[in-house]
């Protein structure tokens, strides 16, 4: 048996939650696989960064769990997700929420 450190055990991140029409949501979510923790790491929706997205006709709400959200890493993360919503987006209101817990890592 294998114990995280501290004796914490690891949490499976929730599954994001989904709303709009699935040929754009899928295209979308995609492009958001594509974007990456850091090099070679995981993608930010399978990593649980991303925690929903909501597709209207005049408007795309993504909300992502970036932790203290001040952090370097974080605040580029959430740039390179905003840049995926305005490609695959043009016209349309654009928002990026941020869940925030914690602080930044130390490393």
């Amino acid at each position: 048996m294998s114990v995280a450190p501290s004796g914490l055990v690891p949490v499976t991140p929730a599954a994001p939650r989904w709303i709009g029409e699935p040929a754009r949501l899928d295209q979308v979510v995609q492009a958001l696989r594509r974007v990456h923790e850091d090099q070679g790491g995981p993608d930010i929706v399978s990593s649980g960064r991303v925690r929903s997205l909501e597709i209207t006709p005049d408007e795309a709400v993504l909300t992502m769990h970036l932790g203290g959200g001040h952090c370097g890493s974080a605040q580029v993360l959430a740039e390179l997700a905003f840049d995926v919503l305005r490609a695959h987006l043009p016209d349309t209101d654009l928002y990026l929420r941020h869940e925030h817990s914690g602080s930044c890592p130390s490393t």
